[in-house]
């Protein structure tokens, strides 16, 4: 309160705050974060959320702006930031992106779904391309007849004698 002889202290107003006592006026909140009434403290956006690019000053964590799918936002975050290649998000107000699966890619930024590995090639987690089998080797086929692809390099099988194998090669050739 700014007046002597108060029985209570006023509360801040939505969009400022006062985070010590025995003052007689209130701060504005500072840019990118919200201030809720009597608020002691300007607060970032929670992860998932961004701040509203449109609005001056914030007066409450409900005018965060949600992260759509493709996109993270870790907390106080100003914008949407696309998923990296080789991660995605399938849903909206994602903190973090996930890494692709093992046997899966992801070539472009800000994806909500990672693509099968190609054959003759391999995926690790997290890939953000799908690698040939090099020359020299082959993709293991008992490895992809058991659980459907190949997640590294370790897993493209030496092509043996009297045998070639080109970049990708599912199998070697005479």
């Amino acid at each position: 309160t700014d007046e002597p002889e108060q029985e209570t202290c006023s509360k801040c107003a939505a969009g400022k705050f006062q985070p010590e006592a025995g003052q007689t006026a209130c701060d504005d909140c500072t840019p990118g974060y919200y201030c809720d009434e009597g608020a002691a403290a300007a607060l970032p956006c929670p992860g998932g959320t961004h701040k509203d690019a449109s609005l001056t000053v914030m007066t409450s964590v409900s005018q965060c702006v949600i992260c759509p799918e493709g996109t993270s936002c870790s907390v106080g975050s100003a914008l949407a930031t696309d998923c990296a290649p080789g991660t995605y998000t399938d849903e909206p107000e994602q903190e973090t992106c996930s890494k692709c699966a093992a046997g899966k890619f992801q070539d472009i930024a800000g994806n909500t779904a990672c693509k099968q590995c190609l054959d003759g090639h391999y995926c690790a987690q997290g890939a953000a391309a799908a690698l040939p089998c090099p020359g020299g080797r082959y993709a293991n086929q008992t490895i992809i007849a058991t659980i459907g692809y190949l997640r590294g390099l370790d897993e493209c099988v030496i092509c043996p004698p009297g045998m070639s194998c080109s970049v990708g090669s599912d199998m070697p050739t005479p």
